[in-house]
């Protein structure tokens, strides 16, 4: 997928979830909340991480850096600019996680923690009532779209993979995924 393939799919993701300026700017009036909570998600969301053997070894000798890592990611989440260069760098993000051979769900799992804590911040701030539902639906929103780039890159990774491996063109890998044939064929292996 070129990244002008991916920048349309991004937008398109965008206009379904109603991702709009009313939610960039929601989450652009988020930004003193990461800068004073950010420090302590990041603690409490690497600590989640290292009390968990399936995560902790990727963190080995790389804490502090990650750190760095994930306080930038914050930061970017709440900087009210989601276009392309925003895209590209969650990109890179889902490009690094295939890299080191994290399991896809944990990267979903990781998301969900993200989620949370952003709002137990929001509510620590003083967010309440519209304010906090209209935060809460936009954060949801950025995540999500967050996730979803990851996961085509995951996606992206195992089509290249598996295009190398067998010498198959990637387009026939992928006609063969949507046909209905194909499906039905998996459907008889599995069963017999």
């Amino acid at each position: 997928m070129t990244p002008d393939e991916r920048y349309r799919l991004f937008e398109s993701w965008k206009a379904f979830l109603q991702f709009d300026e009313g939610d960039a700017a929601r989450l652009r009036a988020m930004a003193p909340l990461v800068e004073q909570h950010g420090p302590s998600i990041t603690d409490r969301f690497y600590a989640r991480l290292a009390a968990e053997p399936d995560t902790a070894r990727f963190l080995e000798g790389r804490l502090e850096q990650l750190k760095n890592t994930h306080a930038a990611y914050l930061r970017a989440l709440v900087a009210g600019d989601y276009g392309r260069d925003y895209l590209e760098s969650r990109w890179r993000v889902g490009m690094a996680h295939v890299r080191i051979g994290l399991a896809p769900a944990w990267v979903e799992a990781t998301m969900s923690a993200i989620r949370a804590m952003m709002t137990e911040a929001m509510v620590a701030s003083g967010f309440e009532g519209e304010r906090l539902v209209a935060g809460v639906c936009s954060l949801l929103k950025i995540c999500d779209l967050d996730l979803m780039v990851i996961n085509l890159s995951y996606a992206e990774d195992r089509l290249e993979r598996f295009s190398h491996v067998t010498g198959m063109r990637r387009t026939l890998i992928e006609n063969l995924i949507k046909t209905r044939r194909a499906a039905a064929y998996l459907g008889k292996r599995e069963k017999g």
